[in-house]
């Protein structure tokens, strides 16, 4: 007795035990399997549990109620292990239907037992048979159904999730034999048994205890198999060479030891490397959309991702094995880097005898590591020849110590680059260009140096001689400049005499005819300047050579001046020249104030002569995004037609308008695009054809002066008598060789009553400027036998005339020439053609300084 009541104790211990388990197992990981398990034990506690405290009170026997309650609760045990098994795997529907009609027929059998059940011994009546054969049917039916599904499923599983899944086949197997031997045993004498049922209920109580729980030392001798297979996947896995090699090595190992129906192995940019078994939704990604959320566990990796499909008793049996499947990412984690460490080996071995540079590996010693091809043909040494030696026996320099100066700062860590001189195997020089680097271990420790030789010999030969080429472009850029200034002096001279004596005229009364046909002499000729000037500007600017006085300008007042200059001529043509340049152009702009002005005076012309008459032209200004301010010209002209738009801005193509009558050269838009572009801004257009056009200036905004200069008074028209009375008559001399220029000179200072004397040859006037000291020297550049800047440099050297004013009259306009002659100290520089008022303007000013200076500050004149 003592014996059937310990048995009994340890199986309610077990079976009490076995709920917790289950009720953990849940809480941690939910789902519905672990769910119907917690159930399924937690019955089986609670009648335990409810058993034990109603044995154990005062009032005897317990009622008859509280029996048919617990039996019935009982009964519920294998409908409920059923259950667990159909939600990991389904059963047919038959077998749902026939289990769950068995388990209702007999609990309700149950609850209406009779209250006068027989007892022990005594004999059975006929209803208490056949509810026993119900109890027997229906819990052999489920248990049997539980132990098949349990015991198939175990076939694809890992040694440890087998012997468990099948060790809770034999318990509910148990179970039922217990039942059925209780069912079938006769009322007689039951002690032995009811000593083999409790014996057999023990068993299965263990049973069940070491398949959902099983010991530590249990596990790791299930989990031998596994533990040989995993080492022979290590085995395995250092013979792949490749990523893909490593996949299929690794993932039917996976699967055996995790119990899968299949693995995949994905690298990092979502590229399946290799797969095995079972792989549903694998086509579509490996969204979770397209695989069961259950069914799938991915393990991480450094790079890429370890994708298991796992079997529906996993959760519950596969907890451990879900464990071991961490050692097989990290095992596929080393074998990942070891393969892909070759590749970059590999790889980098390749590139290096791919390179064209010559790559040399030393250690810090100097000794040489590794020499690729590009080596062996810059110096012309095979590697097998070299490995090993030092580098400075090897590879010789012009710098004996330089090599060893490398290693030692590479040695510190530094990086290093420059260009030397090498020699070949056979003497001959190479000129390199080298990069150490140093080679570090994992530590982070420099163990060597990487020498990277760039042979730079053609590179050099081909800097000599764009050297050469440079040169030869700046001699020839020196003859176009010389060319352009005797073009320039050959132009102007004859346009000298044109301009100059027909502005002469223009000072004497004429006759209606005369003054009409003098007027087209001046326009004809003062377009044909134009014309030059235009074509040495845009010549001056492509040769870089065009100065430029960018200073912040303001904005209204040079649209001002372009206006109102500009409003004679929308006048002539009937269009509207509308704007406000002071509040529509306020604030200040980058640029060279003449030059904008210039620009402006082009745009405002082109959109009045191309405009139709009763248009109008407006001018505008606004703030755009970058710091720049846009100066838009808009007209209400024909347009340009979009196929003659990419031929707007070059030079001497006027787009078919010197068909219309339309006076112009074609340059002053592509003049205009430079002169901008020079200032750091743009010019561009807008148009379409019928509709009127738009061009827009962008310029940097500029911040304006602290203060502003106070403005000098208006000077008096040049070419009025600036007093009556004039003071002592000047001396004048020209130096000049062209007997037109001569004669016009002479006849503009004798409108003043001044004497002129002329010299033609520059040293002769060198002579009258030392003997005579006239009051003021005019000059020309291009002379025979002494330029005109020697003269120059005579005359202020010489103390006789340092004093002399000089101004310089020259058809050569150079911007720079202009500015080397002014700080050589002539006072003025006049271009040719000559205008008659700025001349007539220098005259009166020397002669009025000559005047406030007095006879005696003077000194006695000089007469020539």
């Amino acid at each position: 007795m003592k014996l059937l009541a310990l048995m009994e104790y340890l199986n309610n211990a077990l079976f009490v035990g076995l709920a917790g388990v289950c009720y953990i197992q849940w809480r941690r990981q939910g789902g519905r399997a672990a769910a119907w398990l917690a159930a399924t034990f937690g019955v089986l506690a609670g009648v335990v549990v409810v058993g034990l405290a109603i044995s154990s009170g005062s009032d005897g026997e317990p009622s008859i109620w509280a029996t048919k309650l617990l039996l019935a609760i009982l009964l519920l045990f294998p409908y409920l292990l059923f259950r667990f098994t159909a939600s990991l795997s389904p059963a047919s529907a038959r077998t749902e239907r026939a289990v769950g009609l068995l388990t209702g027929a007999v609990l309700a059998a149950t609850l209406v037992l009779p209250s006068n059940l027989p007892r022990q011994g005594d004999p059975r009546p006929g209803w208490l048979s056949a509810y026993l054969a119900a109890v027997l049917l229906q819990w052999t039916v489920a248990s049997v159904v539980v132990a098949a599904k349990l015991w198939r499923a175990g076939r694809g599983q890992p040694t440890v999730a087998r012997r468990r899944m099948r060790g809770l086949s034999l318990a509910a197997t148990g179970l039922n034999l217990v039942i059925v031997v209780g069912s079938v045993a006769p009322s007689g004498d039951r002690g032995p048994l009811e000593l083999a049922t409790r014996a057999i209920t023990l068993a299965s109580a263990l049973l069940f205890y070491l398949s959902f729980a099983p010991p530590a030392p249990l596990r790791n001798v299930w989990r031998q198999s596994e533990q040989d297979t995993l080492r022979q996947a290590m085995d395995d896995l250092k013979a792949a060479g490749q990523v893909e090699d490593v996949a299929a090595c690794l993932l039917p190992h996976v699967v055996t030891m995790v119990g899968g129906r299949g693995a995949a192995l994905v690298d990092g940019s979502g590229r399946l490397v290799g797969s095995h078994g079972q792989t549903p939704g694998l086509d579509e990604g490996l969204d979770e959309g397209a695989v069961e959320p259950r069914g799938v566990v991915r393990l991480p990796l450094s790079s890429g991702t370890l994708v298991v499909w796992t079997s529906a008793y996993s959760p519950v049996f596969g907890r451990q094995e879900l464990e071991l499947l961490q050692a097989l990412g990290g095992l596929t984690e080393l074998a990942l880097e070891r393969v892909r460490a070759a590749e970059r080996d590999s790889e980098l071995a390749a590139v290096a005898d791919a390179s064209g540079d010559a790559i040399i590996g030393t250690g810090l010693d100097g000794a040489i590591r590794s020499w690729n091809p590009a080596a062996e043909a810059t110096y012309g040494r095979r590697a097998t020849e070299v490995v090993g030696r030092p580098l400075p026996e090897v590879v010789a320099s012009d710098r004996p110590d330089e090599l060893a100066q490398l290693l030692r700062r590479v040695g510190r860590g530094d990086r290093v680059r420059l260009e030397t001189r090498h020699r070949g195997q056979d003497g001959a020089a190479i000129e390199v260009e080298l990069t150490a680097a140093p080679l570090r271990n994992r530590a982070a420790a420099v163990v060597g140096m990487s020498l990277v030789a760039h042979d730079i010999t053609e590179r050099k030969l081909a800097e000599q001689e764009l050297e050469q080429a440079r040169e030869s472009a700046d001699r020839a850029n020196q003859a176009k400049s010389e060319y352009l200034s005797r073009m320039s002096h050959e132009l102007r001279t004859p346009l000298n005499a044109i301009l100059g004596f027909a502005q002469l005229l223009e000072m004497d009364e004429l006759h209606d005819e005369q003054r009409d046909s003098l007027g087209h002499i001046l326009s004809a000729s003062r377009h044909l300047l134009g014309l030059i000037n235009e074509v040495l500007d845009i010549a001056a600017i492509e040769a870089g050579r065009l100065p430029l006085s960018v200073e912040p300008v303001a904005l209204a007042d040079v649209v001002g001046e372009a206006v109102m200059l500009m409003r004679p001529l929308a006048d002539q043509h009937r269009v509207l020249l509308a704007t406000n340049p002071a509040t529509a152009c306020a604030g200040y702009v980058l640029g060279d104030r003449q030059r904008l002005k210039q620009i402006l005076l082009n745009l405002l012309s082109n959109a009045i002569k191309y405009n139709r008459e009763g248009g109008s032209v407006r001018l505008a200004c606004e703030q755009v995004a970058g710091e720049r301010l846009r100066i838009e010209v808009i007209d209400t002209g024909t347009g340009i037609d979009p196929e003659a738009l990419e031929r707007l801005f070059v030079p001497f193509e006027r787009l078919g308008s010197e068909q219309r009558g339309i006076e112009g050269t074609g340059l002053g838009l592509p003049l205009s695009q430079r002169l901008t572009e020079a200032m750091g801004g743009t010019l561009e257009v807008a148009t379409s054809s019928g509709h009127g056009s738009t061009f827009s200036i962008e310029l940097p905004v500029a911040a304006g002066p602290a203060e502003l200069d106070e403005q000098a008074p208006p000077e008096a028209p040049a070419g009025q008598p600036q007093a009556e009375d004039r003071g002592p008559p000047l001396s004048v001399l020209y130096i000049e060789d062209n007997p037109s220029n001569l004669e016009l000179v002479e006849r503009v200072v004798s409108r003043r009553g001044i004497s002129l004397v002329s010299a033609m040859r520059p040293m002769l006037g060198l002579e009258l400027a030392r003997e005579h000291r006239p009051d003021l020297v005019l000059l020309d550049l291009h002379l025979p036998d002494l330029p005109g800047d020697e003269v120059l440099a005579r005359l202020r050297a010489d103390e006789r005339t340092a004093g002399i004013p000089v101004v310089i009259l020259s058809a050569d306009a150079r911007p720079g020439l202009t500015a080397r002659l002014l700080e050589a100290g002539a006072r003025e520089f006049l271009t040719k053609p000559l205008d008659v008022t700025e001349l007539l303007r220098v005259l009166d000013e020397i002669a009025e300084e000559k005047r406030h200076a007095g006879a005696a500050a003077a000194g006695p004149a000089a007469t020539i």
